[in-house]
């Protein structure tokens, strides 16, 4: 088989999520204090004016001159305060008549609490919006350490599938570790979804995350892949089914055969084992490669096999050539037919291949008959 490239994970983001800033306050307490003590001083003054009204007009009750600077100056003085606590959101405080000192100095007081409580009520907002976002940051910290260990778990897997792929593998542990990885990648993209729940300024950040977790879902459907196509080839014995160890065996020991012996062995091979060739599948010299009539054959045998059945693929090639270069052509051709057979397989079905390298069984004559594989059936008995 071809060997795989040993595989390469670039990482771009970077694992450490970014402070989120922390909003201005729009209002902050100081200014409503200055505007408080502003209208404080204004309402005093005013109270003075209109407590020292009275007194000016029994002194200088002759002075209309000086009386109405005094009017005018009271009314600009309470048009300036209505106009400030307007810009604060407060209603008017003098109308057409005049009022008290003390009823001023009253709705003064009142006012300043409404406007303090205010301030609580807003300083309080912002230090929830705090809290949000640095939690919000610190889920995105902890999906980036998590995304982290699984780019290194992969990287793990992958390497341990390529050595899998070059000598003997443990194909049911390296499953184990990609299923592991796989349920990692599904738990990553609930976290991306809840995330994108976060406030907006946030979004750039979950761009990566998901760019990220596709392309770990990229690479982890590539390893699992290339882990099928390790489980499918059987490259010993002792990665064989144990339902196929016998015929495997029984057809290694019918090379060098009287053909007449051969012929016998095949006729029995249904009664003692279950197993029944269903055809064999030409190769052109040098060649691995199925042409679109041998795959829609192929494929009918997986549709009409029992629902328990074992398919098995025994890859074989001529004398003709360096023997090394035929095993790995007869390894070739086995595979090739038997991922034909496993896209089109049942549920119930399994399916694999294994090859016995160069012979001349099937045409000593004639090299070219020898460039075949053949496919097997094996039904395992019932219990």
């Amino acid at each position: 088989m071809n060997e795989l490239p040993p595989a390469h994970e670039k990482d771009d983001h970077s694992h450490e999520a970014p402070a989120a800033e922390k909003p201005a306050s729009t209002l902050p307490t100081s200014v409503m204090v200055l505007g408080f003590i502003a209208i404080t001083l204004v309402g005093v003054l005013i109270a003075s004016a209109i407590r020292s009204k009275p007194a000016a007009e029994a002194k200088e009750p002759g002075d209309d001159t000086a009386l109405r600077e005094a009017k005018a100056r009271i009314q600009m003085l309470q048009n300036s305060v209505n106009e400030e606590r307007a810009k604060l959101g407060l209603s008017p405080m003098y109308g057409q008549d005049t009022q008290s000192a003390e009823v001023v100095a009253a709705r003064i007081t009142d006012d300043a609490a409404t406007l303090v409580a205010m301030a609580k009520g807003v300083k309080e907002l912002i230090g929830k919006k705090d809290d949000e976002i640095a939690q919000r940051n610190q889920e995105l910290t902890n999906a980036a350490k998590v995304q982290a260990a699984l780019r290194d778990k992969l990287a793990k897997a992958e390497q341990k599938l390529d050595e899998a792929l070059i000598g003997d593998s443990d194909a049911s542990a390296l499953r184990t570790q990609l299923d592991a990885a796989n349920k990692r990648v599904v738990a990553l993209g609930d976290e991306v979804r809840r995330l994108k729940e976060g406030p907006g300024d946030m979004q750039a950040r979950l761009n990566a995350v998901i760019a990220d977790r596709d392309s770990l879902q990229a690479r982890l459907a590539d390893l699992e892949s290339r882990l099928s196509q390790a489980s499918l080839f059987a490259g010993t014995e002792s990665e064989l089914f144990k339902e196929a160890v016998d015929l495997f065996r029984s057809l290694r020991e019918l090379e060098n055969k009287p053909d007449s012996e051969i012929a016998t062995a095949y006729s029995q091979f249904g009664a003692k084992m279950g197993a029944n060739v269903l055809d064999k599948i030409d190769f052109t010299t040098g060649s691995s490669d199925l042409p679109p009539e041998d795959i829609t054959k192929i494929t009918r045998f997986a549709a009409e096999a029992p629902d328990n059945a074992l398919l098995i693929v025994i890859g074989y090639a001529s004398e003709t050539g360096n023997v090394d270069a035929n095993r790995v052509l007869s390894s070739e051709r086995a595979t090739a037919v038997a991922k034909v057979l496993d896209h089109a397989k049942k549920a119930g079905q399994r399916v694999q291949a294994a090859y016995l390298g160069q012979t001349d069984r099937f045409g000593s004559k004639f090299p070219e008959r020898n460039q075949i594989s053949e496919i097997w059936q094996i039904v395992p008995k019932s219990n």
